[in-house]
């Protein structure tokens, strides 16, 4: 595996951080460069982990829970959004659900990266060598935490500009996402 193809294959894994990371830092307001390193390490690190998690488990327990990754995925996803729609249709409450509350982010995190659990048991399948996979998940944390960050940037901007629609617009984005998944 050439380090393209797993350029290529770290920035495929990245898309989803980069819709949800959008449509989930709406409610962010302004943002300092801390919170958004923050995030960012947190949907890199576990893209990163569950990928090596994938190889390192081969065709085991994975082999079995891939069958329903969608699934869970889709339904952390919908949570996530469907929160975020409900907070906008609640009056005089502001939505608590966005980026820098610990339980949504690493519902979010763990959400766009499952499927990178399913591609570290191709990988191992495939017999891909410590070194590459070394290579590959430090590739995937980077890639997938400039996802974030671009994501983050993005989405506390038209947060800020366009309020409570641009959070409606984020929740139904994260509820498509989800839905998607098992499509």
């Amino acid at each position: 595996m050439s380090f393209f193809e797993i350029l290529l294959l770290a920035v495929s894994l990245s898309f989803d951080t980069l819709a949800v990371s959008m449509g989930g830092s709406v409610t962010l307001g302004k943002i300092d460069i801390r919170r958004i390193l923050g995030v960012s390490l947190a949907f890199g690190l576990m893209q990163m982990l569950l990928l090596d998690a994938g190889w390192l488990l081969g065709h085991s327990v994975i082999s079995y829970i891939y069958k329903y990754a969608s699934y869970i995925g889709m339904a952390l996803l919908l949570y996530i959004g469907g929160s975020m729609v409900v907070g906008v249709c609640r009056k005089n409450e502001e939505s608590k659900v966005n980026l820098s509350d610990l339980k949504h982010l690493l519902l979010a995190a763990v959400a766009t990266s499952i499927d990178a659990a399913a591609v570290g048991v191709s990988l191992a399948m495939a017999e891909l060598s410590g070194g590459k996979i070394a290579l590959s998940s430090a590739t995937v944390l980077v890639v997938t935490m400039l996802a974030a960050i671009l994501g983050i940037t993005c989405g506390s901007f038209f947060g800020r500009k366009f309020g409570k629609w641009a959070q409606l617009t984020g929740g139904v984005v994260l509820i498509l996402i989800g839905l998607k998944m098992v499509l």
